[in-house]
């Protein structure tokens, strides 16, 4: 595909715009993980998100860490929509509107938080939730380059699937070995491979994948059930699935099955063709129940799981270049230690001739300092000394920063490890739930 200049203009202008916006992490010294969801139109991204939101302060508090969150128009969006499923009706008739693409995609600054401990900020994390008009044959140019420089950027991707697409057809629930009636159409998942494939075939640093089942209160019933759902999903994302595991992404990729019941207590009613549209139409049971979105903590639970290690594995890399350069300093700090104890030895003796010079009578005084100077190489002792006390201090203050560094690093380790670990006790690895792959390189519980 060939872009006009005019378009090709305005694009270097947005993605400079974009990579100065997401590389702000830099100027205030946070690492900035970033995470994407990628679904068509309607699938349910932003309830996704509204319920991972509803157990946000919890989830973080359970593991002893603290967040700062950036008001933005996703935040507001993520308020909105759980307003709207507080007040559903018991038919849902008031739907949640899809996310509308944007004049200019770029400004979508996503749902950015910020996390730490004892008040100290480690790292930002930053969900971004495109319109599914962006995933679509039709959009935009523009719109295609912005998912492709999402995507390439993003540490982790969450997949929403429509689970009534993928387990009914008309006439019920599918068979074992069957795949819904609407799920090609609905989660379009040969679109979303072949999006992946395009990113993922060269991959230089791992990334996470969540296949997230959404609206699955019906399925998740009983173990059965649940377990019936993963073998589903297994099938109706068996290509994607199977390119993950090709070698030369296996060893890059975690890759989590977390069901979602975006909403709680509602069941699937039936299913309407209109001008080649289909909408599924859902019932609370019992009529009057509350919205109780479950499992939302799950979504959080893996991304952060991932994301610690992932962030605990550069900061250990730092750590071990700080402790070699602390070695380095440490043995410098000790050569120019002995070289400023000689160098005090000679100022001394050079001070003590030149005491001894200045008791002499005058006269005398005049003619030893015919034979012999004593005050130049006082000079040159002094100077030296200086020098090499200024040089000592140098180090001993780099030695001192490099210290404080080391044990800044080695507290945020051991406070994400404590996290890493205290997340990983209630992630769920059963009923539905799964890690196909990943689980020792990165989504491992440090000891």
């Amino acid at each position: 595909m060939i872009l006009s200049s005019d378009f090709a203009f305005k694009n270097l202008v947005k993605c400079q715009n974009l990579s100065f916006s997401r590389n702000s992490a830099i100027m205030d010294d946070l690492q900035e993980l970033n995470i994407i969801m990628v679904a068509p139109r309607g699938i349910g991204k932003t309830s996704l998100l509204a319920a991972m939101h509803e157990e946000f302060n919890k989830t973080f508090e359970s593991a002893g860490l603290t967040t700062w969150t950036t008001d933005t128009q996703t935040l507001d969006a993520i308020e909105e929509c759980k307003r709207l499923l507080r007040h559903m009706d018991y038919r849902l008739q008031n739907l949640v509107d899809p996310t509308s693409p944007k004049l200019n995609p770029w400004e979508d600054q996503g749902f950015v938080f910020e996390v730490g401990s004892g008040g100290k900020k480690f790292m930002r994390v930053r969900f971004t939730d495109p319109s599914g008009e962006y995933f679509k044959p039709t959009a935009t140019a523009e719109q295609k380059e912005y998912i492709r420089q999402q995507l390439n950027q993003c540490d982790a991707v969450v997949i929403p699937i429509d689970v009534t697409a993928l387990m009914e057809k008309k006439i019920g629930r599918v068979k074992s070995t069957e795949i819904g009636l609407w799920h090609e159409s609905k989660n379009d998942p040969a679109r979303i491979t072949k999006l992946l494939k395009d990113t993922y075939a060269n991959l230089t640093r791992p990334r996470l994948v969540i296949l997230a089942p959404l609206k699955c209160e019906t399925y998740m019933k009983t173990d059965k059930d649940a377990n019936d759902l993963l073998d589903h999903v297994k099938i109706g994302y068996r290509e994607l699935l199977d390119f993950f595991k090709e070698d030369e992404q296996y060893h890059k990729l975690a890759v989590v099955v977390t069901p979602i019941q975006t909403i709680g207590h509602i069941a699937f009613s039936h299913a309407e063709t209109i001008d080649g549209y289909t909408r599924f139409y859902y019932n609370k049971v019992p009529l009057d129940a509350p919205y109780a979105p479950k499992d939302g903590d799950q979504l959080l639970r893996y991304i952060l799981r991932f994301l610690l290690n992932i962030f605990n594995e550069s900061r250990q890399l730092e750590l071990e270049r700080a402790k070699e350069d602390l070695q380095k300093l440490e043995k410098e700090s000790g050569v120019k230690s002995d070289q400023l104890n000689s160098a005090k030895q000679r100022l001394i003796l050079a001070e003590q001739k030149v005491n001894e010079r200045n008791q002499l009578w005058t006269p005398f005084r005049w003619i030893a300092d015919i034979f012999e100077d004593v005050y130049t190489p006082h000079y040159g002792a002094k100077s030296d000394f200086a020098k090499t006390e200024s040089s000592f201090k140098d180090t001993e203050t780099q030695k001192f920063a490099v210290q404080g560094k080391a044990d800044a690093t080695e507290a945020q380790i051991q406070a994400f490890n404590t996290a890493i670990s205290k997340f990983a006790v209630d992630c769920k690895q059963e009923r539905g739930f799964a890690i196909l792959q990943g689980r020792a390189r990165w989504l491992s519980v440090p000891r």
